[in-house]
């Protein structure tokens, strides 16, 4: 489970700001909790956030920092394409602290243990980290400094039983080796040190964070349906070298039950099973003037999605695995924009499903925002569910803050006063005036 985020000198975050996924005090819809008892620690998690915001308020670039923080862990380096875009303009370019390095810090949780792991690094003209640190259980693990050296307690370490006893020498020597090739862009946690600390604490780190899904952009994600069955095995152009294949898929078929988006039945295609899936619309189209559609005599007619199904259609299409696959495993869905498209009562389903420990058994955690205040909705969500992103039009920093920080009434009638401008993050922009000036300039050019 993430529990905290924090980032400091990242886009518009130029002061050290915690996006948090614990609970507040309050009390209404505890229900909802996710309460976890790890290392003698006490947690009480949220299931789900939704981060409002204005445009340009800052909301993106929350979910980009945990993007960016999980390719660089699993990459193991600074030097990876997901960063390539990025180089000078990560940091806060406002003011002096264009200079300083980012820092970003995560802590989550596994079934037995708590993890906290930063990372700082500079991005002017070339990534470089400045420092590394891990702490399991508050137990500080390891320790880089911007001289590139790494601390490891190792003596410490050794009588918490991190470190075997007998391998207390050879620590030494691996920490000694460590530090002679470090590299400014190598991750130590992707490294060698693994083979330092006892126990599987560092496969449980990467494989928190292979199951941390973040999505910056839904379009780019391929469809990943899993309960694949095989409907149609056809050559194509009479090709008989060249063969495609056309599955179902049960789960894609259900939602589309339930959503009643039509009669068409979806599939999915690829020449090989190693290719990636596109989508496609089957259509049974009779010869005969029959209502019913049970005529025997029919043509059956597939075409590409993308020409015949909504825009949120295939949004939801290639949202419902990740969301299959975090609550039946557990793991944290973060999605930029992920109600574009879509309609609001699915989103309220979405919300729903998260919140229902029922369904919710893995303690799953969804994240995303939006501008919709359609679900500022007391029964929905929690106050501490709902975050505001406002930027300060003085400095031009973006700041954090739950709508519990206002300790509101259980009563209280959020969506009025949200759109009233009662909390802020609000855009308050009137076009009407923009747009006359526009049509008044375009005007005296034609006179």
């Amino acid at each position: 489970m993430l529990l905290n985020f924090k980032l400091k000198n990242f886009k518009s975050f130029g002061n050290e700001t915690v996006f948090t996924m614990l609970s507040s005090m309050q009390k209404a819809h505890s229900d909802y909790i996710i309460n976890k008892t790890i290392f003698g620690n006490k947690l009480k998690v949220l299931p789900m956030s939704v981060i409002y915001g204005a445009n340009a308020s800052g909301k993106s670039n929350i979910i980009l920092a945990m993007y960016l923080l999980k390719s660089m862990v699993l990459e193991g380096t600074l030097d990876c394409k997901q960063l390539e875009d990025y180089k000078s303009v990560l940091s806060f370019i406002r003011d002096h602290r264009w200079y300083e390095p980012i820092e970003l810090e995560i802590t989550f949780s596994t079934s037995n243990n708590i993890y906290k792991y930063g990372l700082q690094f500079t991005d002017i003209d070339d990534y470089n980290i400045t420092k590394e640190y891990l702490f399991i259980n508050d137990y500080k693990i390891f320790d880089r400094d911007k001289e590139k050296n790494i601390q490891i307690p190792i003596n410490y370490l050794v009588k918490k039983g991190f470190i075997k006893k007998n391998e207390e020498e050879f620590a030494h020597i691996l920490l000694y080796k460590l530090n002679s090739s470090l590299s400014a862009k190598k991750l130590v946690i992707s490294g060698a040190i693994n083979n330092l600390i006892n126990g599987n604490y560092f496969n449980e780190i990467l494989e928190w964070f292979d199951k941390f899904n973040v999505v910056m952009n839904a379009n780019d994600m391929v469809f990943q349906q899993k309960d694949l069955k095989t409907i149609i095995n056809q050559d194509v152009n009479n090709k008989k070298d060249v063969r495609t294949k056309i599955f179902e898929s049960e789960s894609v078929k259900e939602i589309m039950g339930f959503a009643e988006f039509g009669k068409q039945k979806i599939g999915f295609a690829a020449e090989t099973d190693r290719d990636d899936l596109s989508m496609c619309s089957m259509y049974r189209i009779p010869l005969e003037n029959d209502e019913l559609m049970d005529t025997p005599y029919y043509i059956s007619m597939i075409v590409d999605s993308e020409l015949m199904e909504s825009k949120g259609t295939i949004h939801l299409i290639r949202l419902l695995q990740p969301f299959i696959d975090v609550l039946v495993n557990g793991g944290v869905v973060v999605l930029d924009e992920m109600d574009a498209s879509l309609h609001f009562e699915i989103v309220v389903s979405l919300i729903r499903i998260f919140n229902n420990k029922e369904l919710n058994k893995k303690g799953a955690q969804l994240i995303f925002n939006t501008h919709n205040p359609i679900y500022l909705d007391g029964e929905l969500l929690r106050h501490d569910q709902i975050v505001m992103v406002e930027k300060n039009k003085v400095t031009l920093t973006s700041d954090i803050y739950a709508l519990s920080d206002y300790k509101l009434r259980p009563e209280e009638r959020i969506l009025k006063n949200y759109m009233a401008g009662k909390y802020g993050a609000l855009p308050h922009m009137d076009l009407e005036i923009a747009f006359k000036h526009i049509l008044e300039r375009l005007e005296r050019k034609e006179k």
